[in-house]
């Protein structure tokens, strides 16, 4: 191709050329055949001037360019995009092949390349730049019109843009094209001409996102903060027309209020189907991007939240459990053929729980989840005659520290479905909870907070985690997977997820109206994540005891693991800020047949309590315990000889001696089990002795 001819045009100016120009620098026959491309059809006769003026209309027209582009192959389109991602959507040939930072590697070989750029150049979207040296020595840049550029890039922004770029700033930043970070970059001149890892603090500054909010006008300030108080920074164009009275002076104004969003750093408006992801979403989506949505929150949540009082279940969960199992393994546990406890045996058990009612969980959840949990976790089972017995694993469990105990329930509520039923989303979701939790351990999540600003940071990685593919394996598999809305995510989390967290001891709330305002990680839920708190008082003296056999715990620092002990050995009376404990015979009789010390508890008492611990509770205790008598049972075999000798006899052979438990008379014997190897049986044979007996 040449200045005079071929199918472009070249230009020593600079790389950006209008499409007026770039028709006009192309041949008439050349220019005919642009025409019968863009127009379907042959070109009219008439001047080249003619000819330029109606490829100039056709080429800006939106719908004719969208039918246009549909026609061109999958290799050509990839050339097409690669170029409008270039500065001045221009690049030469080796230019294709440099991998710009956030863009994805594109499958091309080169001579493919070549052949895009010329069937592209024959068609009329491209222009040839010459650049350094004489014309036709120098670099030869292969440009996209510029007026042409933008209207494609907006065509294919919808179609090439992804989940993480719609949500996340920094992958927002990373992924538009040279032309709109010029544009980004005008308001934020701290900004880089190529993406980097520092772009989300350029743009943030110092100020945050009030001082982004601030940049928008009227009406699209009013439209943001709606979406941030009601959405929490994603709201659906059919949200938006369910708006129930508030901004009804104002209309949905997708191009311009995107293009102001994405100029000022604040967020975005995209076109979205979600429904690959198992999501139930393809429509306009409004989106207040996760970097910003996190500073703004977190600025909300520097402060404490409003509240009456703060809910602290500490380990009462934990307790509870403890009172169940040992309920069970002291007394017959009726159930019915379903395994229930029936009605009259479950409010027997109901009087020891501690567990503290509010609007988040009462006396029916707690039984249910503690049902759940000994049934999945082998800690109870079902006997023969339908009474309920304690496992083995009952005992391993109980005699764990509370931070593991409280790890095990943990992973246990994880994996179980939430109220709408199993999906794909929610085991996921919860696991960004704990990361946030884990990032910012000292902070009051205030309301909604946590859970939309995890909802925000899922749907930012969707891609990042393969939903899309698991979502499909899924669905092709008898696996139900729900399909729920962004909104939805959230929601299960406010409503199902966090109150779990509460009753588990991970997280205090603040109440308001017997309202959640407020979640706040506690020391006991930081020790399980792995989240590093502010160091606290750990309580050393909180305990003061009284001569009448009470205990109160102070509410000083963290006093969870105290707790924990007293809930071993005596019976608590009084849940709140200072915890009410009763030491009781019955209590302490129950802790020593566990296998519990007395001793321990004296210990503990003195370590920990305010002054003397009174000697009558000491002298109580020590006679408490030593009430208690052990009594073994053992399984065996009774083996009764002619006579004393006639028994050594039997007990010289080494493989029956390795059997005997203890001898109980001159011509008794009590074994672990009946000698039945064979051998065995034919060396007493051998020395004279037959066996009899089942």
């Amino acid at each position: 191709m040449t200045a005079r001819g071929g199918n472009g045009s070249r230009n020593r100016k600079g790389a950006g050329i209008g499409v007026k120009k770039h028709l006009e620098a192309i041949r008439v026959a050349d220019l005919r055949d642009v025409y019968a491309f863009w127009a379907a059809g042959d070109a009219p006769g008439g001047t080249k001037k003619e000819l330029v003026k109606l490829l100039s209309g056709m080429m800006l027209e939106e719908g004719v360019v969208y039918r246009r582009v549909r026609t061109l192959t999958r290799k050509v389109l990839d050339v097409l995009l690669l170029l409008l991602r270039r500065d001045h959507y221009g690049s030469d040939l080796p230019g294709l092949f440099q991998r710009l930072p956030g863009e994805e590697t594109v499958k091309l070989e080169y001579h493919e390349a070549e052949a895009g750029l010329k069937a592209l150049s024959r068609r009329g979207f491209l222009a040839q730049v010459a650049q350094g040296g004489r014309a036709g020595n120098g670099r030869v840049v292969y440009t996209v019109p510029q007026e042409l550029g933008q209207l494609l890039t907006s065509l294919f922004r919808e179609e090439t843009r992804t989940v993480a770029s719609v949500f996340s700033l920094a992958q927002h930043a990373a992924s538009i094209t040279a032309a709109e970070r010029g544009r980004l970059m005008q308001g934020f001149p701290a900004l880089a001409q190529s993406p980097g890892p520092d772009d989300v603090r350029h743009i943030l500054g110092d100020d945050g996102a009030p001082a982004l909010l601030a940049r928008l006008e009227d009406p699209l300030d009013r439209v943001t903060q709606y979406v941030l108080e009601q959405h929490g920074g994603v709201c659906a164009r059919q949200q938006w027309t369910q708006r129930n009275g508030k901004l009804t002076d104002v209309s949905w104004e997708r191009e311009p209020w995107a293009r102001a969003l994405e100029r000022n750093g604040v967020g975005t408006i995209a076109r979205l189907s979600l429904k690959n992801y198992g999501l139930d979403h393809d429509d306009d989506l409004f989106v207040v991007f996760e970097e910003v949505l996190d500073d703004h929150l977190g600025r909300a949540c520097d402060a404490e939240p409003t509240y009456d009082e703060v809910l602290k279940s500490r380990c009462d969960l934990v307790a509870d459990l403890g009172y169940f199992l040992e309920f069970v393994r002291r007394n017959p546990v009726k159930v019915s053929r379903a395994g229930e406890v029936y009605k009259a045996g479950r409010k027997k058990i109901q009087k020891g729980f501690v567990f503290r009612e509010s609007s988040l969980a009462g006396p029916t959840e707690i039984w249910n989840l503690i049902s759940r949990v000994t049934a999945n976790l082998s800690l109870v089972g079902k006997d023969d005659e339908g009474f309920l017995e304690v496992l083995p694993d009952a005992e391993t469990f109980q005699e764990r520290p509370l931070e593991q105990k409280t790890q095990e329930l943990y992973r246990y509520l994880l994996e179980q479905p939430g109220p709408r039923g199993r999906s794909l989303h929610q085991h996921e979701l919860r696991t960004v909870v704990a990361d946030l939790l884990r990032e910012h351990p000292d902070r009051w999540w205030h309301g909604t907070a946590l859970a939309t600003l995890a909802r925000h940071r899922y749907m930012a990685t969707l891609d990042e985690r393969g939903i899309k593919d698991r979502h499909r394996d899924r669905f092709f598999t008898a696996y139900f997977s729900g399909k729920e809305t962004p909104n939805d995510l959230a929601r299960e989390l406010t409503e199902h997820w966090l109150p779990q967290l509460y009753v588990l001891g991970v997280l205090d709330v603040a109440m308001q109206d017997d309202q959640p305002t407020g979640w706040k990680l506690t020391a006991l839920g930081a020790r399980m994540l792995g989240a590093e708190l502010a160091e606290l008082d750990t309580g050393l003296q909180p305990l003061l005891v009284n001569p009448d056999f009470e205990i109160l715990v102070l509410p000083e620092g963290d006093v969870t693991d105290v707790i924990h002990t007293l809930d071993g050995y005596a019976q608590r009376v009084k849940s709140g800020d200072v915890v009410h404990f009763r030491l009781t015979k019955e209590a302490i009789e129950a802790a020593v047949g566990r296998g519990r010390s007395v001793e321990d508890l004296l210990t503990f008492l003195k370590a920990r309590a305010r002054g003397e611990v009174p000697q009558n509770v000491l002298y109580s205790l020590s006679s408490w315990a030593g009430s208690v008598t052990f009594a073994t049972l053992e399984r065996g075999v009774l083996l009764r000889a002619a006579d004393e000798q006639a028994l050594d006899r039997i007990l010289a052979v080494p493989e029956v001696d390795a059997l005997l438990v203890n001898r109980l008379g001159d011509a008794l014997a009590f074994l672990k089990a009946a000698p039945s190897d064979k051998k065995l049986l034919a060396t007493l044979r051998e020395k004279g002795i037959e066996l009899q007996g089942p």
